[in-house]
């Protein structure tokens, strides 16, 4: 009795350690295509090599200046091992192209040489411990495009090596118009602070909202969106996670340059006399080329629509085109586009008895 308890529990854990090993292998891929990283190691570098201004590797800058003039870094050897030497009048800064820092990991000689965060209170690293040998980590963790470092203490910094993990991703700019448009068929991304995307719906013949995508949501892969935010520049960052996509999206993309397709009627994003919206880039909506990640409108009219050149945002809009008549008797109270009440003589878009018309 007593050996087959023991078997059993012997089992147990096996089975144990087999459900924890698989689970680590499964979750090994996701953690591995969600966070990169990259080293930048000095420990074989000569006296008499000049440290550039700037080392790029994998979209990682470290860009090297100073707050004094003068003042630029070099290389120390130090027994076998050569350092990067930052002065305590140097900075160094940190720069992601098109991702986001999530972690910086120095290695530095002594406890007395540190680094601290510059952004003019100077805080401090997240951690600091001994590794080996007289050799100390700094670990700064948080969420970043970019991140400032200098030597603190009135010593400078001699550093072994440097390592960066970041979070691939897609830089966009924003333009003066607030609004701009992004399709990527196989990558999902987190939706940043400060921006929203959306997707829209045609329905009866009515361009509306469809669907909304605000910071932390989930943009699936393959979703053409309107995105609205403030001028500037923004870090969409990869993410593994499928997201919500909407089936009544009428916004469609492309990932390289190609000839727009799907509909009849095609409309490109863009700001023009009638302010920022969707518009014929060919006569009568047809088919054009459009840019590599960036989204269009796909429209198919009943046979006895008139689209429209033009479409604006946020409001929900006939894409029907008026009636035309020209001017004669109406039967009712004449009304303009603004509610305001016209007489006869008044040219443009009328509405007389629920019905719009256009008055030559």
């Amino acid at each position: 009795l007593a050996t087959n308890l023991i078997d059993k529990t012997y089992n147990l854990i096996t089975m144990t350690k087999k459900f924890i090993v698989l689970f680590l292998l499964l979750l090994l891929p996701v953690m591995i295509w969600a966070q990169n990283s990259v080293m930048f190691d000095f420990s074989s570098s000569s006296q008499n090599d000049v440290v550039p201004r700037v080392m790029e590797k994998d979209g990682i800058s470290l860009k090297f200046s100073a707050t004094k003039a003068g003042i630029q870094p070099n290389y120390l050897k130090k027994g076998e091992v050569s350092f990067l030497k930052l002065s305590f009048n140097g900075l160094l800064t940190i720069d992601g192209e098109g991702c986001t820092i999530k972690s910086v990991k120095v290695v530095s000689l002594d406890d007395k040489h540190r680094l601290k965060v510059y952004n003019g209170n100077k805080l401090s690293f997240h951690k600091f411990s001994k590794i080996n040998d007289g050799l100390y980590g700094h670990e700064w963790t948080g969420s970043t495009q970019n991140i400032s470092f200098c030597a603190f203490g009135g010593y400078e910094m001699l550093i072994k090596s440097i390592v960066v993990t970041f979070n691939k991703g897609v830089s966009l700019a924003v333009s003066s118009a607030e609004r701009a448009t992004l399709y990527y068929s196989d990558r999902s991304f987190i939706i940043p602070e400060g921006v929203v995307a959306r997707t829209y719906k045609i329905e009866g013949n009515v361009l509306s909202r469809s669907r909304e995508y605000k910071k932390g949501d989930v943009l699936p892969k393959g979703t053409a969106v309107v995105l609205e935010a403030k001028e500037g520049k923004y870090i969409f960052e990869e993410t593994s996670k499928t997201g919500e996509t909407d089936p009544h999206n009428a916004l469609c993309g492309s990932d390289s340059t190609t000839i727009t397709s799907g509909g009849e009627v095609y409309y490109v994003f863009g700001k023009g006399s009638n302010g920022v919206g969707f518009y014929w880039k060919e006569a009568n909506g047809k088919a054009f080329t459009t840019e590599a990640h960036k989204a269009y409108l796909v429209y198919t009219p009943s046979k006895t629509t008139n689209a429209k050149s033009f479409l604006g945002f946020d409001v929900a809009l006939e894409i029907q085109g008026p009636m035309v008549r020209e001017k004669t008797t109406f039967d009712g109270p004449i009304y303009n586009l603004a509610g305001q009440r016209v007489d006869k003589d008044y040219k443009g878009i009328i509405i007389v008895n629920g019905k719009k018309y256009l008055n030559r």
